[in-house]
């Protein structure tokens, strides 16, 4: 039972490594959101209460567990069921910045992922990966397809570790503005001649 006043915020989130599935309710003393406090841990181990874990493709086999902690380092992707929503005072004006939407199919050793990552407006999927300084790449609307077979996997949201990514591909190239089309100019029609 907590005693302290402090606010818990918690995420519930499944963390794919290249041979389990953990999932689990991640706490928070502060409000991160969960890329943010993914890519901010400091800790080696993330802490997971109320846990299970499952050998990737062997659900029957599932073990329940009080607390878990997972190496950082062996995620490749952490997916979020729910996200905690943010306190009244959370700033979200430092989340709004110019970005792009552009999706990408993406494979580790045990997966291949579809998702959609935000980048800079004229930036190539390269050049923002080269930039990002994070372990972590937040992806949109992902798509996870077990490379060992499987039924994919949907997820609103994933954070995909930079380096367990082995290939990577651009699906949809980014939008370009065509320039409106000029009216033309009307021909005259000719008078019916009678």
């Amino acid at each position: 039972m907590r005693r302290n006043l402090t606010p818990l915020y918690t995420h519930y989130v499944e963390i794919y490594t290249n041979s389990l599935v953990i999932t689990g309710a991640y706490d928070l003393t502060i409000y991160r959101r969960v890329s943010d406090a993914v890519n901010g841990e400091q800790r080696r181990y993330l802490t997971l209460r109320d846990a299970t874990i499952v050998p990737l493709g062997h659900h029957p086999t599932t073990q329940r567990l009080p607390q878990l902690l997972c190496d950082r380092s062996e995620a490749v992707l952490v997916a979020t069921l729910a996200e905690a929503p943010p306190p009244p005072n959370y700033p979200l004006e430092e989340q709004r910045r110019e970005v792009v939407p552009l999706t990408a199919m993406f494979f580790t050793t045990a997966f291949v992922i579809r998702g959609t990552c935000y980048v800079r407006p004229g930036l190539t999927l390269t050049e923002a990966l080269e930039r990002l300084m994070e372990d972590f790449l937040p992806l949109r609307s992902v798509q996870i397809f077990p490379i060992a077979g499987g039924m994919p996997i949907l997820r609103d949201f994933a954070a995909l570790a930079r380096d367990k990514i082995v290939a990577l591909y651009q699906i949809a190239a980014l939008p370009t503005s065509a320039p409106p089309a000029a009216a033309e100019p009307e021909e005259p029609v000719p008078a019916p001649q009678g």
